[in-house]
């Protein structure tokens, strides 16, 4: 698969999966169950494209991309230092 194949299949199968879950989680909202399913969902949908850019930088590693590399990277530092700074405030 080239790169853009791995990366729109992460990101078309995270957004099915995260809008199944949502679904799932409505339904059962409507039954009287704990709405925590929905918001699995959310997260789901919320971590698809972080997973996208996790995938883009192996496939740019394995065709030595270097400099796509050091800007992929770079915005996984950044990524996970918003989703620390959020964890902290």
């Amino acid at each position: 698969m080239s790169l853009n194949d791995e990366t729109s299949w992460v990101l078309k199968w995270g957004t099915v999966v995260g809008l199944a879950i949502m679904a799932v989680g409505l339904v059962l909202s409507f039954a009287g169950f704990s709405e925590d399913i929905m918001a699995a969902g959310i997260l789901v949908l919320i971590f698809t494209p972080a997973v996208g850019v996790v995938v883009t930088t192996k496939c740019l590693v394995q065709e030595k991309d270097w400099k796509w590399v050091r800007v992929a990277i770079l915005l996984i530092i950044i990524l996970a230092a918003g989703c620390v700074l959020s964890y902290l405030t």
